[in-house]
């Protein structure tokens, strides 16, 4: 008989009364900016991501879709390669990510995507410091906070294996 076993990770729950710190309210404030931008012809879902480094730098991006579905990004992918471009020695130190599906926020907090996980996971891992995920939704204000991308990737695909 095979043994069971079980991964749990630790997160934190915000509510809307519950105090967050400036600095991440701010990263949430341009995340939520971001996704007025998005390029969602198709979907009509819009997603804005913006990057805090740790020297204080704030990087957006939002999701960019195409006829050709597979040639679009996601806002994580995109403010994360956008940071990295600019800022290739500057540490990424948390992420926020906001969702609106047209004009209707989800009605809870939309994480990252397996592949933006993992994408995440390597400049995490890249840089040896933990990058905070921050996930907002817009219509209750509930805030979740990871403090590392590895607690969202528990059997992690790294450079290990190659």
């Amino acid at each position: 008989m095979p043994k069971t076993e079980e991964i749990k990770i630790k997160y934190k729950v915000f509510n809307r009364s519950d105090k967050i710190n400036t600095t991440d309210e701010l990263l949430l404030k341009n995340a939520e900016n971001a996704v007025k931008n998005a390029y969602a012809p198709y979907s009509d879902f819009h997603v804005g991501a913006a990057v805090r480094l740790k020297n204080g730098k704030i990087v957006t991006g939002n999701n960019q879709e195409n006829a050709a579905y597979s040639s679009g990004l996601c806002a994580e992918r995109v403010a994360v390669f956008s940071a990295v471009s600019q800022f290739p020695t500057i540490p990424i130190s948390a992420i926020a990510i906001c969702a609106a599906k047209g004009k209707q926020k989800p009605t809870v907090p939309v994480p990252p995507c397996g592949a933006c996980r993992q994408v995440l996971l390597e400049y995490e891992e890249y840089f040896k410091s933990p990058i905070k995920v921050l996930i907002r939704n817009g219509k209750t204000k509930k805030i979740i906070v990871i403090d590392s991308v590895a607690d969202l990737l528990p059997f992690k695909f790294n450079k290990s294996f190659l």
